[in-house]
């Protein structure tokens, strides 16, 4: 009988049910209606409650994210099924530029990121509490922001661009980060903004690697994989003299070995090596010629025939390939920039005000929460329980944003304890996930594994 409700519920029209849900999917999120109005009347956003009330602003929006362009014409022609909700483009310009919406929007963001509800607790025995990735992507925003975001200039042509630093804890698909910066606030610029704890994991590439980074990653009680980086001195644990790492790893194929970063004094963490094959090696050495600031020396050249990198990881037993495997989890989060650029437009917005272009950038943002935090995370769960099938990122994102009007049904029924085998989630099964694969592993796989190992 509770089936077939569910499912009378679905065939009411698309619009209107994203509507009539939405007040309940929200819920499901942390952010029931009285909680957002309660915030919005807090910051002075809403002063009173006129024909749109904070749920109604927050729903336009991400309904509206994903296009190509996230104008204020297209939100006011959004009625979501509800024409007494209709509003004049005029009106939501109105609401929309000011300060305090944008205080709004982030304050959304924050709640939403933090919230527990359909977070479930991590299944995986692993010996980390946490295991944070982060990167970084530039997008392209409108020429007339370069005074604020800078970008290339040449003389001849300017692009103007932002930088979005993003981190996630893998563990429980938990977003701890997110900023909008100028293009020339590079990673070892926004390094420190990662909030650490003792019992972390923290993965990321070379470009936010330092010696004063990775003294405040072992002070916070975390742990580090970075790629070796050419820019160190590496020094010999005992005797304090700078070692020569080509000479040590000539003629050997693969190298374990504790060293000192800094100088004879410094932090000890331990360098595994292991030789690539030849084609491989020379394919670096072409990519780093063309793609170097300045021309790289001899000794950077013959090192790149062995992958290397660096870990505070205390373990003795601890080998090259355990370190691979985790490291390789960082790709989740460029899985999750391409699906941001790919399906949910975020490089392609149009000329917009700085003020706008922020609020579009959180909804984006907001909206690949709600997809990764509450849908993937819980629905891919009970999925694979059921049907030993496992949901890919790229693809349910994609059609979220083709199907937006189901939002609201996929977050309810993601976050319900009792697994539906209605109409919507056939749909998932048969277009977002993953095709059976007998000659290797999908990522899920891989990141299990990794976690496991």
């Amino acid at each position: 009988m509770y089936n077939n409700y569910i499912n009378s519920i679905y065939t009411i029209n698309c619009i209107f049910a994203f509507m009539t849900l939405s007040s309940n999917s929200f819920r499901h999120l942390g952010l029931s209606e009285c909680i957002l109005n309660t915030l919005a009347f807090e910051l002075k956003f809403i002063k009173r409650l006129r024909k749109l009330n904070a749920l109604d602003y927050i729903q336009l929006l991400i309904f509206n994210c994903s296009k190509n362009m996230v104008s204020y014409n297209t939100m006011a022609s959004t009625t979501l099924g509800n024409e007494a909700k209709s509003v004049l483009k005029q009106s939501l310009h109105k609401a929309m530029r000011k300060t305090t919406f944008l205080l709004f929007i982030q304050s959304v963001f924050n709640k939403l990121v933090q919230a527990k509800l359909g977070i479930s607790s991590t299944t995986f025995n692993s010996r980390f509490k946490r295991i944070i990735i982060q990167d970084s992507t530039i997008i392209k925003i409108p020429k007339e922001l370069f005074k604020i975001y800078s970008g290339v200039s040449n003389g001849i042509t300017q692009v103007s661009n932002a930088r979005i630093q993003v981190a996630i804890d893998i563990l429980s698909n938990i977003f701890t980060l997110l900023s909008i910066d100028s293009y020339s606030i590079n990673d070892i610029s926004a390094a420190n903004r990662l909030a650490l704890r003792t019992g972390d994991l923290v993965l990321r590439d070379r470009g936010y690697c330092s010696i004063v980074e990775i003294k405040r990653i072992l002070e916070s009680g975390a742990d580090f994989i970075y790629r070796y980086s050419h820019s160190f001195i590496y020094y010999h644990i005992k005797t304090g003299e700078p070692i020569d790492l080509y000479k040590l790893l000539l003629h050997k194929r693969k190298l374990k070995i504790e060293v000192r970063l800094g100088g004879p004094d410094g932090q000890i963490v331990t360098l595994l090596a292991h030789k690539v094959k030849e084609e491989i090696a020379n394919r670096r050495r072409e990519k780093l010629k063309k793609t170097a600031k300045h021309k790289p020396s001899q000794e950077v050249l013959r090192l790149l025939s062995w992958s290397i990198f660096l870990t505070s990881i205390k373990d003795e037993d601890i080998k090259f390939e355990e370190v691979f495997n985790l490291y390789k989890l960082r790709w989740r989060i460029e899985i999750l920039f391409k699906a941001l650029k790919s399906h949910l437009n975020l490089n392609k917005i149009h000329n917009v005000p700085e003020n706008q272009l922020k609020f579009i950038i959180i909804a984006k943002m907001m909206l690949a929460v709600i997809i990764v935090q509450f849908i993937y995370e819980n629905l891919g769960r009970q999925l694979y329980k059921n049907t030993e099938k496992e949901i890919s990122i790229l693809r349910l994102t994609r059609y979220i944003n083709d199907n937006m009007n189901e939002l609201g049904k996929l977050i309810i029924i993601a976050n319900r304890q009792l697994f539906i085998r209605c109409e919507l989630v056939r749909k998932i099964e048969k277009y977002c996930t993953y095709d059976a694969r007998y000659d290797r592993e999908n990522y899920e796989q891989q990141l299990e594994k990794a976690i496991l190992s």
